[in-house]
């Protein structure tokens, strides 16, 4: 049984909770919506004898509401940094991050170039990029332009989170039994406390400003040169457009698609993104 411990830092003019486990090379792994922490549960098992695993909930989740701004996801990844400097000051992360910790993650790695080793993204397409910036128009992904107007989504999902977490959840799931009712209680409670909701809706109503700050890091910096890998499910995601996405944003990345999976990999798949991790860090850095 692999042991977490539960910590709280104040940073960046609020509180925050993160998780950490094993020992080793520091691993980051970064949470998507309607979720928390607790969805890389399976991945930590796999991963926890190999990495010092640190599992941050993001900025106004965890329990403590956050501030009033900040969501955009640069100052997100501030956040993360200043717990990486609290658990391994001085260490380069390998950073893994799912939906829109994915996006945070993409932003450290952007600011921090000589502070990452290696960058997972799963199943979301990063602002700044033509997938990206094209996401919110997608029919399928109807959920971000009614979350960036956020005002509106808070007023209609209080009262109702745990349907709609349920339904976020299970209409977008290959394996029914990868997260099950009582694991959407947990992210209900998560969702329900002060402040939760508030925060993640306005990390929506950010993207347009991520895609703005990434593609200003991208010209200023250049493509990121660390081993990055694209993961997606091989039931919604293209690969073309995936491998369009990295070629704009990395030297050498690459795609990886996962079969019988649908958008919450980290749960359904834990196995496979465990040995894309171990692969990926194992990876030299690009010229």
């Amino acid at each position: 049984m692999i042991e977490l411990q539960h910590h709280r830092i104040a940073a960046n003019h609020t509180l925050h909770h993160y998780v950490t486990a094993g020992g080793g090379r520091p691993l980051v792994l970064l949470h998507g919506f309607p979720q928390t922490w607790y969805q890389w549960r399976a991945v930590i098992d796999r991963l926890a004898p190999e990495f010092l695993v640190i599992a941050p909930d993001l900025r106004g989740l965890g329990g403590v509401p956050g501030p009033s701004g900040g969501y955009d996801k640069h100052s997100q990844a501030s956040d993360v940094l200043a717990i990486v400097e609290a658990v391994a000051p001085g260490q380069s992360v390998i950073l893994c991050g799912h939906d829109m910790g994915a996006y945070v993650a993409f932003a450290y790695a952007l600011d921090n170039r000589d502070a990452v080793d290696a960058l997972v993204t799963v199943d979301a397409p990063l602002p700044g990029t033509a997938l990206g910036d094209g996401f919110p128009a997608n029919p399928h992904v109807w959920h971000s332009r009614f979350h960036a107007n956020s005002d509106l989504a808070q007023m209609l999902i209080t009262g109702h989170e745990r349907e709609y977490i349920s339904y976020f959840i299970t209409t977008k799931i290959h394996d029914r039994g990868a997260i099950t009712e009582e694991d959407i209680d947990l992210y209900t409670a998560a969702y329900k406390a002060p402040g939760a909701l508030r925060a993640a809706l306005e990390g929506y109503r950010a993207l347009r400003q991520d895609g703005a700050l990434n593609r200003a890091a991208l010209a200023d910096g250049g493509k990121l040169s660390i081993p990055f890998v694209a993961v997606g499910s091989e039931a919604t995601a293209s690969a073309a457009e995936l491998e369009a996405m990295a070629a704009e944003m990395s030297v050498g990345g690459r795609v990886e698609l996962i079969a019988d999976s649908g958008h919450w990999i980290p749960e359904e798949k834990p196995d496979e993104l465990a040995a894309i991790i171990r692969a990926v860090a194992a990876e030299p850095r690009r010229a």
